[in-house]
């Protein structure tokens, strides 16, 4: 079982990061540099940042990642599914941030329901036009897998042309997509975690490496931001524009190389 790292008495920071290919690298090693965690923890108690994980997959999916991952200790939040919030609890549970969840979940069903007809014509155009595979399964109503990013890039210029739903949107990582209400993404549940223990934007320091990352690297949600070396193109050009830290490493060890340049060491 991971443990829980003991809390300062006063959080002062929060920190975001995005998990695969930010922290875990898909194509390489599934173990995290040490070296993280060592400047992690100096970070955290040092300075009081509460550290989160902000990731697309499941609660389930997640703590399957950490313990292949080798993550000596539990992070202090976590974001799932893109917008579930969780913190580590007693006996290896892991305790629901109920308000914001149930509310997640019921404007979810609301807004589906809405949105029936157009997520029925995009499921058709995928089904009828592509190789991708449409997913529907519980938790999360409606979702593309495609079968290359080229195919995935032609689908959202298909979905683009529609006229929308103003609370509809998606997230995209790579050649997967999952369709969400806009006021549940990475971006607004980081906002929120550290709201509760009383930090604005100007506390927080977001990492991550792809599209479903964006949401939280926005001046509104961060006031310091990055990637590693191995993020997409348009992640390290948003980066570079708002003056963040665009790391010289990739995975774990770029995400290092951003603490280290917002946090003397």
């Amino acid at each position: 079982m991971l443990k829980i790292l003991t809390e300062p008495p006063v959080w002062k920071a929060v920190l975001g990061f995005d998990f695969d290919d930010t922290l875990v690298m898909k194509d390489g090693p599934s173990q995290v540099d040490e070296r993280f965690f060592e400047c992690l923890k100096w970070v955290r108690s040092t300075y009081g940042a509460a550290w989160g994980i902000a990731t697309g997959r499941s609660l389930y999916q997640l703590i399957e990642g950490l313990n292949e991952a080798g993550f000596p200790f539990l992070p202090d939040f976590v974001i799932v599914r893109e917008r579930e919030i969780f913190f580590p609890g007693q006996f290896g549970r892991w305790v629901p941030d109920e308000n914001w969840n149930k509310k997640c979940e019921k404007d979810h069903n609301r807004l589906f329901r809405k949105c029936k007809r157009v997520l029925a014509k995009i499921r058709d155009h995928v089904e009828g036009n592509t190789n991708a595979r449409w997913v529907s399964v519980e938790g999360d109503a409606a979702g593309i897998v495609s079968s290359t990013e080229e195919e995935m890039d032609g689908i959202l210029r298909i979905i683009e042309s529609l006229t929308l739903h103003s609370d509809l949107t998606f997230e995209r990582n790579s050649i997967y997509l999952r369709f969400s209400h806009r006021a549940y993404r990475k971006g607004t549940c980081l906002q929120e975690a550290a709201n509760r223990w009383g930090l604005e934007c100007d506390k927080i320091l977001a990492i991550g490496d792809n599209y479903n990352d964006l949401s939280m690297l926005q001046p509104e949600i961060c006031e310091a931001c990055g990637c590693p070396s191995n993020a997409i193109r348009e992640v390290r050009d948003y980066v570079t524009e708002r003056g963040g830290k665009v790391a010289a490493n990739p995975g774990s060890l770029g995400v290092m190389e951003v603490m280290k340049h917002y946090f003397d060491q």
